[in-house]
């Protein structure tokens, strides 16, 4: 009895303190826009790495594994569905940002970086889809209603992923490159999938969603590219 307290105890700490992280203050506002900052720093910075060898490095910018994962973990930290569309929005938004800036600043000094001024186009097209992803974190943060559709949305975000790491593993069998790629979205499926299937309430619902949207996705976004 003593240790179920203890863990029902630790359980509940951890909840609290996780969940206030990004409740929608100026704090966990600003927290947001530093991460995404710094996330685009460092995603630009990949491109000095090579795009065709084994390992790709910088294909982390340029595939939506990476983006899955920390678009999920921004929603689930998120205190409710408005805090969830906003913090999401504010991290790819200074996400793109910082990444088109520092490409435009190095274009200064680095040949390899000049195109020619600060790529309008394709900041403008990605604060675009970044709205299109705020508006799916409000619809996902459902996920914590504990009924039926939480099932669905749980199964969501690891259905792309797994459909990612299914693209990935016959490309890099073809093409021999994108390895650190597939190595991340493997894992990153792992572990979001061991972690949501814990969460839902009807394992067979979830199993049954990925599989079938994890299908679609492959078909539809990766399987045209093989």
């Amino acid at each position: 009895m003593l240790n179920k307290l203890i863990n029902l105890t630790g359980e509940g700490l951890f909840v609290l303190v996780y969940s206030k992280i990004l409740e929608g203050s100026f704090k966990s506002s600003s927290l947001v826009i530093g991460l995404g900052l710094l996330v685009g720093i460092i995603t630009r910075l990949t491109d000095f790495f090579p795009y065709d060898d084994l390992w790709s490095f910088s294909s982390i910018a340029t595939l939506f594994g990476f983006w899955m994962l920390t678009v999920t973990l921004i929603i689930y930290f998120s205190s409710s569905n408005k805090n969830a569309a906003m913090n999401v929005l504010l991290y790819l938004l200074s996400m793109n940002f910082s990444f088109y800036f520092l490409k435009y600043v190095l274009s200064f000094f680095i040949p390899r970086f000049y195109d020619e001024g600060f790529q309008w186009n394709l900041f403008i097209l990605y604060n675009v889809i970044a709205l299109v992803c705020s508006a799916i974190s409000y619809v996902l943060y459902y996920w914590n209603k504990e009924n039926k559709l939480s099932n669905f949305l749980y199964a969501l975000p690891v259905s792309g992923l797994a459909a990612e790491t299914i693209g990935l593993s016959i490309y890099l069998y073809n093409n021999h490159t994108f390895l650190f790629q597939l190595i991340f979205d493997f894992l990153s499926l792992i572990i979001l999938g061991c972690w949501f299937y814990k969460k839902v309430n009807n394992k067979l619902i979830y199993i049954m969603t990925i599989v079938a949207v994890s299908s679609i996705v492959y078909f539809v976004v990766y399987r045209p590219f093989l």
